[in-house]
C-alpha cells in the first residue's frame, strides 16, 4: 500500500518530469525565427522492392532515384511521381555497408551515394560512393568513385557520445555537406561536416552545431541555394538567408507535420518551394508525401536588371548548328550551359563576347533545352532552347 509521503513524493516526480519536458520543447524552439505546422500530402505508394527507402534525389522529368537502408542492395533505383519502379541501377564495386542519403552536384553530373550511416558509432570506413549521374528511366550499371572521410572529433571506437552517426547531406559548391544524427543522451545538436567532393580520404572540417532536438535522417538545398531543409520524423528545420557555407545564420523556421508521425528517412527538393519526403515501412510507411514551402522561402532575386536583360538575346530559336547569344555591354566573358528535360548537363562552355557570343551545336541532339547563361557579378539568365533541324 502506498502511504501519503509516498504519493506525494510520486506526484513531486511526475510533476518535475512534467515541467522538464515542457522546457525542453519551449527551449527547442527559442532557436527558431517562426513556427509553423505544415501537412505531408500522401502522393503515391512505393514499390515494396524500396520498402526501407532511405535516401531520395529529384532526377528531373518526374522521377526520382531512391535506394534500400543500411545491410540492404548496392541497387539504385528510379521511381515515378506515382510510386511505381521504372528501372534500376547496379553499383556493383559499392557495398551497401549503411547507405543513408542521395545528393547530386548542381549540372547533375554525379549523384553522390552516402555510406556514412553508424549507429553504433564505431565505424572505420565511412565513405560517399560517387557515380556518373544516371538517366532517369533507363537501367544500367555504375562504377562508383570512393570518397572516404573521418571525423576530426572521434578517437574513441565505438564512441560512448553517440553523435557520429549520420543520414543526412547535400552537395553545395566544391563540397558534400553532412549532418549528424545524435542518438541516446546525445541527442539534442546535429553537427555539421564538410568535405570535398573529389575521390580520396580526407578527415572531415567541423564546421558548426544546431540544436534541433531530434535526429536527423536527410538533407537537402534548393536548386537556387537560398533553401536548407533538415528532415526529423515530426519536422522540417528550414534555414535561408545565411552566408557562404554558414547554413545556422539567417533565418531559421520549425515546420512541424501536422499528421503523418512515420519514420519520415528522405527529402528532395521537387522545385525550388516544394519538397517531396519518403518513409520506410515500418507497418504504416512506404509513401511519397509533398510538402509545399512556398510561403516560407523567400522568392528567387537575380542581381541582373531589367535594363540589361532587355539586351541580351538568344537567337535562332529554334535553332539548328550555330547559336547566337548577344551580351550586355560590359560583359567579357560568359559561361553559357544547356541542361536536357533530366537536368542533365550537356554542355557548358565559357565563351569571349564581343559583343556577342557564337556558339557550335551541330554534335547536340534535336530537342527541348533549358540554357543557362552567366557572368561575372551578374545573376543567371534562364530561358528555354529548341535545337530542330
Amino acid at each position: 500500500m502506498l502511504r501519503l509521503g509516498n504519493i506525494k513524493f510520486y506526484r513531486s516526480i511526475i510533476l518535475r518530469v512534467f515541467v522538464l519536458h515542457v522546457l525542453l520543447v519551449a527551449y527547442e524552439d527559442l532557436s527558431a525565427t517562426s513556427i509553423a505546422t505544415v501537412t505531408p500530402v500522401v502522393m503515391a505508394g512505393m514499390d515494396p522492392l524500396v520498402s526501407e527507402s532511405s535516401g531520395l534525389d529529384f532526377a528531373g522529368g518526374g522521377y526520382f532515384w531512391t535506394h534500400n537502408d543500411g545491410y540492404g542492395d548496392n541497387y539504385i533505383y528510379c521511381i515515378g511521381t506515382n510510386g511505381v519502379m521504372t528501372s534500376t541501377v547496379n553499383v556493383p564495386n559499392a557495398v551497401n555497408w549503411d547507405w543513408e542519403d542521395l545528393a547530386h552536384d548542381v549540372g547533375r553530373n554525379y549523384l553522390y551515394i552516402g555510406d556514412f550511416g553508424n549507429n553504433s558509432c564505431d565505424r572505420t570506413n565511412l565513405r560517399v560512393y560517387r557515380i556518373s549521374y544516371p538517366v532517369a528511366n533507363s537501367g544500367s550499371s555504375a562504377t562508383a568513385d570512393e570518397i572516404s572521410f573521418s571525423y576530426p572529433d572521434q578517437s574513441s571506437f565505438p564512441s560512448p557520445w553517440m553523435n557520429f552517426d549520420a543520414e543526412a547531406f547535400f552537395h553545395y559548391g566544391s563540397s558534400l555537406y553532412i549532418f549528424s544524427k545524435a542518438d541516446s543522451t546525445a541527442i539534442g545538436y546535429t553537427k555539421l561536416y564538410r568535405i570535398p567532393d573529389q575521390p580520396g580520404a580526407y578527415v572531415a572540417t567541423l564546421l558548426d552545431s544546431f540544436y534541433t532536438n531530434d535526429r536527423i535522417t536527410s538533407a537537402d538545398i534548393n536548386e537556387d541555394s537560398t533553401a536548407v531543409v533538415l528532415l526529423a520524423n515530426n519536422r522540417i528545420h528550414l534555414f535561408t538567408g545565411w552566408a557562404g557555407d554558414d547554413f545556422f545564420t539567417g533565418s531559421y523556421t520549425s515546420l512541424r507535420f501536422s499528421t503523418n508521425h512515420t519514420q519520415k528517412e528522405a527529402i528532395t527538393f521537387y522545385t525550388r518551394t516544394a519538397v517531396w519526403l519518403s518513409d520506410e515501412d515500418d507497418g504504416s510507411g512506404n509513401f511519397l508525401y509533398a510538402v509545399d514551402l512556398s510561403s516560407y522561402v523567400p522568392a528567387s532575386t537575380s542581381s541582373i536588371s531589367e535594363t540589361m536583360l532587355s539586351k541580351v538575346a538568344v537567337f535562332p530559336n529554334p535553332a539548328d548548328d550555330i547559336l547566337m547569344v548577344t551580351c550586355p555591354p560590359g560583359v567579357a566573358e560568359v559561361l553559357i550551359t544547356l541542361y536536357d528535360l533530366y537536368s542533365r548537363t550537356v554542355v557548358s562552355r565559357k565563351l569571349f563576347s564581343s559583343p556577342y557570343v557564337r556558339m557550335e551545336i551541330s554534335e547536340i541532339p534535336e530537342g527541348y533545352y533549358q540554357l543557362i547563361l552567366a557572368s561575372e557579378g551578374n545573376g543567371p539568365i534562364v530561358t528555354d532552347l529548341i535545337i530542330n533541324r
